[in-house]
């Protein structure tokens, strides 16, 4: 069984690996373990300055279990110390913003770890973690009752763009704000809810319509070849 180590932004994405990522790679000889970052003593998730970001990954990646190092970040609100930020940000294509932002953290962080290159995977999700959920808006409104009354608001959110991942990255926009501001009775919960929401939707479906997800999955996949 090869461990994957994947470092994430905080509990939703953790939760999101231990129960929908793992157990859809355990067949495939891949272990996705998830790995929040220390923020303060005592303290994991959020806030992720890159310093200690890139000091978290370097020790990471020099493990005597010698673990695959991937990244699950959000695009939004990612710290302009992150490599390539200057450039990414004078790049209006999505595509092109993120392979700016990963080659630059891929090369940063392996020259910091001195190790080989195919053992670190960077990922950052555009623009969130939520916009996987826009995938499917169906289903998603099934999570709760009385979500479905959302259902025409957040389906004419996701079809004003060319993707889930293109919903934009403005406080009042972003994914999570949509869904916190259109889902209530209960109120939209990351931590409870978007696990629980991305597991009914399916990898399947994340993948079909989110094309850097995708390829993410894809890279991890590979892992598992001889």
């Amino acid at each position: 069984m090869k461990r994957v180590c994947v470092v994430c932004e905080g509990q939703t994405e953790e939760e999101f690996i231990l129960q929908v990522l793992a157990p859809a790679f355990y067949d495939l000889g891949l272990n996705l373990v998830p790995e929040m970052i220390e923020t303060s003593p005592g303290h994991k998730g959020g806030a992720l300055r890159y310093a200690r970001v890139k000091r978290h990954l370097r020790n990471t990646l020099r493990q005597n279990s010698a673990p695959v190092v991937t990244t699950l970040f959000d695009l939004y609100h990612l710290d302009v110390d992150f490599p390539g930020m200057s450039a990414a940000q004078e790049t209006p294509e999505l595509s092109q913003r993120l392979r700016i932002l990963t080659e630059a953290l891929h090369a940063d962080v392996v020259d910091e770890a001195g190790c080989a290159p195919d053992r670190f995977i960077p990922h950052i999700q555009p623009h969130e973690f939520e916009a996987l959920l826009f995938s499917d808006v169906a289903t998603l409104v099934t999570v709760e009752p009385a979500w479905q009354q959302a259902e025409a608001v957040l389906t004419a959110a996701r079809a004003a763009v060319a993707s889930p991942e293109h919903i934009n990255d403005h406080p009042d926009t972003k994914p999570a704000a949509r869904l916190e501001r259109a889902l209530k009775s209960p109120s939209y919960r990351k931590s409870l809810h978007g696990p629980t929401a991305a597991r009914k939707i399916g990898l399947t479906k994340m993948e079909e319509e989110c094309a850097s997800f995708a390829g993410w999955l894809a890279r991890i996949r590979a892992l598992a070849q001889p």
